[in-house]
């Protein structure tokens, strides 16, 4: 993983580091280990390679940026190097193919890379490195377009075919890897970080006011491609945007989509659960072996919770090491004895984080400039914190079991009301299915233990799906309709859509977005098996019956996984969480956050937020916190 921009200007001209500074000062956090620059002239159809004093040492060879010898150009590549994959300076980016007829700066990681060049070598292509960087570059002079169906992994790409001067933009199937752009007088830039885009050649961008209002009433964000600024956009994730020389536009070029999310569920006529089962596990467990190949050292989160403790149990199998873990135990809320019941089935290289460092009031500003925008929950510092203590150790690589939920409807309060109107009508059989699970879910579980469930699944997006009547009056008019289509109808769609909502809307773009930011600003590379392509297609298409069976939820996972993992962690019910002790917090740090409030909007009451709806004040607090250490656009 690292950090990608540049630029097609609308005119060829002479270098001016005006440019390069800024997009290479912005992402440079996320790849210490290397940088790169290529300018490129259509109209002379050249090109040329530059250093400059962050560039791999054994590079010297390359002419020096700062010189001012630059070419005369209308496009620049620039990448800074997290380094994962092949250490050596031949993994150095911007990366051209061996025939010349591909350059391209590319942030993520392709996990089925191994399989890719063997079948480009069995055509014939010879490799010089280990990286997959070269494996992306050869595969698209080889295949063109029918490379991105192939590839698994997570992406943000931008290619310039020398054979017709073209650019392609592309971005992975769910948006893990960001790709953010803006389109100016001057020509499109784009950038894996969107400060740099806010003031580019004295054209500041303007803070969209729908996006803020979104925001503070709702926790919707990142809807569509949206930012919260107005010119400032992602490319679509699943997409390929191809750009002809001609065309200076994004809405000008070829968009195509090269994945879809399943259409309908299958019936269980169309596969048995054991059938189901055993093609789950196979598709996980191939999907952990893969994101186990990096050159440098790779560790696991383990909650002690069904999901991260697969993904461990998973690897274990796999690995002929013991596998490195890391656990959080946290005062109100431990479940490290959870975790270490792993124990009694695996062999780990296990650790326990116990003091992580509350110092988010000192450091709440800071981490807003990192984050680049508004965020839902302060967790996302802990977060932070806890990958720091993690890379202090020598963890280059972070394996999560994030994702597993909107895969497998795990958000109980969000998904089985729908799905369980459905399975009633499925026949005298569903009838008593659901019946027979609502009845589980209402008399067999402690209603404290659903309450806790309840606030840490939905938190802070409750009020979205769950009191509709409240927030449906508030809903903001203007830049985002999609999303207040589906806010109107989320009650009305189909459980399949509701699921497909929030992959699409509200949920996955979110916390792909956010979690980029706050990992590769350390930085430490996130991968998420779960998430792995052909999992998402087979989990959304599974009948409800799978998911939802005897009071339990990912019932398909559990039993698939039962033979791995202690019945302590396949059949709990309680699930504590990684909760932010909001009304606590806020009420404990008054003095630091009020006088913030009171600034960026005093007709709100402090205290009132507090102690009735906590979630909402970290909402105004995050928003004005953003304003104030954020560098901030034209007013609208």
């Amino acid at each position: 993983m690292c950090g990608i921009a540049g630029y097609c200007l609308n005119n060829s001209q002479q270098f001016s580091a005006k440019f390069t500074d800024s997009l290479l000062q912005s992402i440079g956090k996320r790849g210490p280990d290397d940088e790169g620059i290529c300018l490129i002239s259509r109209e002379g159809k050249t090109h040329q390679f530059y250093r400059n004093d962050r560039t791999h040492k054994s590079l010297g060879a390359l002419p020096h940026i700062k010189t001012g010898n630059g070419i005369r150009h209308d496009i620049a590549f620039l990448h800074t190097r997290y380094a994962i994959l092949d250490l050596s300076e031949k993994g150095h980016q911007p990366f051209i193919s061996s025939d010349g007829s591909t350059i391209a700066v590319f942030n993520g990681e392709i996990y089925n890379y191994v399989e890719l060049q063997d079948e480009l070598s069995s055509l014939g292509v010879k490799f010089h490195t280990r990286s997959d960087t070269e494996v992306l570059v050869e595969g698209y002079a080889r295949w063109k377009e029918a490379l991105w169906p192939k590839m698994n992994g997570f992406w943000a790409v931008v290619l310039y075919d020398c054979r017709d001067q073209s650019i392609i933009f592309s971005r992975d199937r769910i948006g893990v890897a960001p790709l953010y752009y803006r389109e100016t007088s001057s020509g499109i830039f784009f950038s894996s970080c969107i400060e740099p885009l806010i003031d580019i050649d004295g054209q500041k961008a303007s803070v969209s006011k729908d996006a803020v209002s979104g925001f503070l009433q709702t926790g919707f964000k990142d809807i569509e491609g949206s930012t919260f600024y107005r010119e400032i956009k992602t490319v679509p994730a699943a997409r390929t945007v191809h750009l002809l020389r001609s065309q200076s536009l994004l809405a000008q070029g070829k968009h195509s989509r090269f994945w879809h999310l399943p259409v309908s569920l299958l019936s269980e006529n169309d596969i048995s659960f054991e059938d189901a089962v055993k093609t789950f596990r196979d598709i996980f467990f191939n999907a952990v072996d893969i994101r186990l190949r990096a050159d440098v050292k790779v560790a696991f989160e383990l909650s002690g919770g069904l999901d991260s403790s697969s993904v461990v149990a998973a690897a274990s199998c796999l690995s002929k090491e013991p596998v490195s873990t890391y656990t959080v135990k946290i005062k109100d809320a431990d479940e490290e004895p959870y975790a270490r019941s792993i124990l009694k089935k695996y062999k780990l290289d296990y650790h326990v984080l116990s003091k992580i460092e509350n110092s988010f009031t000192e450091n709440y500003g800071a981490f807003a400039q990192l984050m680049e925008e508004p965020y839902d929950n302060p967790n996302n510092y802990t977060h932070y914190r806890m990958l720091q203590s993690m890379l202090a150790q020598g963890v280059k690589v972070i394996v999560t079991g994030a994702g597993g939920d909107e895969v497998f409807a795990g958000y109980e309060s969000s998904f089985w009301p729908k799905a369980y109107q459905e399975r009633r009508r499925q026949g005298f059989r569903g009838l008593l299915q659901a019946d027979w699970y609502e009845f589980c879910r209402r008399f067999k579980t402690p209603q404290n233990t659903y309450t806790t469930l309840k606030h840490y699944l939905t938190d802070p997006w409750v009020r979205i799906v769950g009191n509709r009547e409240q927030i449906k009056p508030r809903f903001p008019q203007g830049d985002i309709p999609s999303a207040l289509q589906y806010q109107n109808l989320y009650d009305s769609l189909s459980f399949h859509k509701q699921r497909e909502f929030h992959f699409l809307i509200a949920l996955l773009p979110y916390y792909m977005r956010s979690s980029d930011h706050y990992t590769m600003g350390i930085p430490i590379e996130h991968r998420f098996p779960l998430l792995d392509y052909r999992i998402i297609e087979f989990g959304m298409q599974l009948p409800i019956s799978y998911l939802f069976r005897n009071g339990f939820t990912k019932y398909i996972l559990r039993k698939a996984m039962e033979p791995y993992l202690p019945d302590k962690i396949i059949w709990r019910r309680q699930k504590m969480g990684f909760q932010f002790p909001y009304r606590q917090y806020f009420l404990a740090h008054r003095q630091t956050f009020e006088p913030i409030l009171n600034k960026f909007c005093g007709d709100r009451n402090y205290m009132e937020l507090a102690k009735n709806d906590p979630v909402l004040l970290w909402r105004f607090l995050s928003t004005a916190i953003w304003t104030q250490y954020f560098p901030k656009g034209r007013d609208e």
